[in-house]
């Protein structure tokens, strides 16, 4: 069974956890792990209490298949070279890694985004908050979660295309663009 830890922050952002942990564990089977800084519960902005399964420092992690950083405000601030080892890691056995809003901090912060095609909120304010991150020169400005190889980005604004980015990685036979389309119909004519 392949097993996806969502990397969630005090203040982890409802709407972007949501659709592709739901994808993910939903339509196509994965089972869904969460890890904490300290391995305690955290409260999403929009109030719900997420139970944590792991800390971020916990070896188990590096066993799972895809990697999920999930926005928060918290990721500005946030500075963990075991965390970023384990990261640079998973990208170097070919996992996969999604980052999306500020997680792209932490993908930046890694190392993740050097060589890589990636988006985020805004490239000025990624380059603000991550200065001399390798990778700036590579920043696509598009409203859409951006795929490199194994690694997907995201801005906050694009859950719905981060979380069909993942699937596509996790099960390419799945019918991801009926999946986005569902979704789209909201904004239909």
């Amino acid at each position: 069974m392949t097993i996806a830890v969502a990397f969630l922050q005090p203040g982890w952002a409802d709407w972007e956890a949501g659709q592709v942990l739901a994808a993910l564990r939903g339509y196509y089977g994965v089972q869904i792990e969460i890890a904490t800084p300290d391995g305690e519960p955290q409260t999403s902005m929009g109030g719900v209490l997420a139970a944590a399964d792991y800390k971020f420092a916990d070896p188990v992690l590096a066993d799972a298949e895809v990697f999920l950083l999930i926005g928060s405000d918290a990721w500005i601030d946030y500075d963990d070279k075991a965390l970023f080892s384990l990261l640079r890691q998973a990208q170097a056995d070919g996992k996969v890694i999604g980052a999306i809003c500020a997680g792209t901090v932490a993908a930046a912060r890694a190392g993740l985004l050097a060589g890589k095609a990636h988006t985020s909120n805004d490239h000025a304010w990624l380059a603000k908050v991550a200065p001399d991150y390798a990778g700036a020169e590579r920043y696509v400005d598009t409203p859409k979660a951006v795929t490199d190889g194994k690694l997907v980005t995201a801005a906050g604004s694009a859950p719905v295309t981060f979380s069909a980015a993942i699937a596509r990685l996790v099960a390419p036979e799945g019918k991801h663009d009926d999946y986005v389309a569902m979704f789209a119909r909201e904004f239909a004519d």
